[in-house]
């Protein structure tokens, strides 16, 4: 009689192949021989005749506005900049100056803000870096919930900037 497997090897067999077919699957993206099958222009050409005609006595919607071309990076990173400059009072006095009081050694704190916008010019992201040698672990925790969403004049396309502040 011949070997057989048991139930756990056999499981762990099937999930790494399973897995090998996913990774080599995703590997290559969308098939070059369907453009088709991502492309929603070529898909709005298949809806049913008549389709676009308006229903009798509805208003028709009104047309999009042009889309403008997109703010550069650097002025997004200059808007943002202000948009935290907004905050830098509320921010001395609620997590600066408290642990400035408690521990007087490292005046400053050095941060870099990686800051994410959708379209609309609202945040999407945050992370924040903060300098070794300057770091405070409270300050910076407390920068993380003391700072709200922040939000710029619509940039046009989702932007991710970077943006150095420090305190105080």
């Amino acid at each position: 009689m011949g070997r057989q497997l048991s139930t756990s090897t056999a499981i762990l067999l099937g999930s790494a192949m399973i897995a090998a077919a996913v990774y080599l699957g995703l590997r290559h993206g969308p098939s070059a021989r369907d453009p088709e099958a991502h492309d929603p222009a070529a898909r709005r050409d298949e809806r049913a005749p008549g389709a676009d005609a308006p229903a009798p006595g509805a208003t028709p919607a009104p047309s999009a506005t042009p889309a403008r071309s997109a703010t550069p990076r650097d002025e997004v990173a200059r808007r943002a900049a202000e948009a935290l400059e907004a905050h830098r009072a509320a921010l001395m006095q609620r997590c600066y100056t408290p642990a400035i009081a408690a521990q007087p050694e490292r005046p400053v704190v050095k941060y870099v803000f990686n800051i994410t916008f959708d379209a609309q010019g609202r945040q999407v992201a945050r992370g924040v870096i903060e300098d070794r040698e300057t770091a405070r672990p409270e300050v910076t925790a407390c920068l993380g919930t003391a700072l709200p969403p922040l939000s710029i004049p619509p940039p046009g396309a989702r932007v991710r900037v970077d943006v150095p502040f420090s305190l105080p």
